[in-house]
């Protein structure tokens, strides 16, 4: 049987547009992601002066990618509350997170490398993201993203 498009909720969120509705009470949690972000992060408690994991987007439009991002990375933060990079360093154009959602979403702060995302979560706990360029060739961003993490494995952290 086939469904009607118009009558199929989120059919923008299926194509991974990033367009999702809020919750009935809004904000976060959001829906399951429609794509897996391509994210790795260190072990909990793996302590590093780098970063805290890697994210390669799919698109130069890194924001129709946050709510995905947002919800992978819930479990290990909580929820999201602000997120600072420089948009300008990757993403062509920006669309806003969506005021119900309850992030912030700034410029970097002084001293932020221009490839890295903080996203912090409640009582200012943060996750340090390396950002690959999204047209980055695969086998070097996958090698970008376990150099980043101290991998020595091809098996995904969480």
């Amino acid at each position: 049987m086939t469904q009607d498009p118009s009558q199929r909720r989120g059919a923008a969120a299926d194509r991974g547009l990033g367009q999702f509705r809020a919750t009935a009470e809004g904000g976060q949690p959001f829906d399951t992601p429609t794509r897996t972000p391509r994210l790795l992060l260190r072990d909990r408690g793996d302590e590093s002066a780098g970063v805290d994991g890697a994210w390669w987007p799919r698109t130069g439009n890194l924001t129709t990618e946050l709510h995905n991002l947002v919800t992978a990375l819930t479990p290990r933060l909580g929820t999201t509350t602000r997120i600072t990079f420089d948009w300008n360093s990757l993403s062509r154009s920006q669309r806003l997170i969506d005021p119900p959602d309850g992030i912030e979403v700034t410029g970097p702060l002084p001293d932020q490398p221009a490839d890295v995302m903080y996203v912090y979560g409640p009582d200012d706990r943060r996750l340090r993201l390396l950002v690959i360029d999204p047209t980055t060739e695969p086998s070097h961003a996958e090698a970008r993203i376990r150099k980043a993490v101290g991998a020595t494995t091809d098996q995904p952290q969480s």
